[in-house]
């Protein structure tokens, strides 16, 4: 009885978030937007110059996020959800551990810092996978750190470019299926909800 009471309530969190959030969207939105902006400083200044600018870009991605989000009508934080808490320190905790990463790269090797922070950006997404309920952030991330480091690897000259483009790909892939699938999953959950109920 414990066991189902929880699952509901788990159910439950998730519904709430799912109707609030939109998944997260503006945060998609926002992280597409970031790698445009890396690609266009990576194409427009040397990689001594980018390596700072790519750091400081990250700082705009919470103020563009949560204003995408008031576009679409989207709460981008649901603080009185404990799932949308989980999901903010989350988010947080991936952006304040990377950075002294990021920073010695940026110092060292600049071409590792994109890696890094093409693969860290996305650590996250397997707690939110958990949190809302759907499986398609994890997989985002796996075969986000996959194809980035096949191309580091096997592109090296033109990795500073292919990078962003790929990662701001997977951006605008999330940011097309996640309607689709967000509502799918609604429709699902509630379904099975109803068939429960009786």
């Amino acid at each position: 009885m414990g066991l189902n009471r929880m699952t509901s309530d788990l159910l439950e969190l998730r519904m709430d978030l799912a109707m609030r959030s939109g998944w997260n969207i503006g945060f998609f939105v926002a992280g597409m937007l970031l790698w445009i902006a890396i690609l266009v400083t990576n194409l427009t200044a040397p990689i001594e110059t980018g390596r700072i600018v790519w750091i400081a870009l990250t700082f705009g991605v919470l103020p563009v996020a949560v204003l995408v989000s008031k576009l679409v009508k989207a709460d981008p934080f649901c603080n009185d959800n404990p799932l949308g808490q989980l999901v903010g320190y989350t988010h947080m905790s991936v952006v304040s551990l990377s950075l002294p990463i990021l920073i010695i790269t940026a110092i060292y090797d600049p071409h590792i810092q994109l890696l890094a922070m093409a693969i860290l950006y996305s650590i996250d997404f397997y707690v939110m996978s958990w949190a809302f309920g759907s499986s398609v952030f994890g997989i985002h991330a796996a075969a986000r750190t996959v194809l980035v480091t096949v191309i580091w690897v096997a592109f090296p000259e033109s990795r500073v470019v292919l990078i962003p483009i790929v990662v701001a790909a997977f951006y605008l892939g999330m940011i097309v299926l996640l309607p689709i699938m967000r509502r799918r999953w609604v429709r699902e959950t509630t379904a099975r909800r109803a068939d429960s109920a009786r």
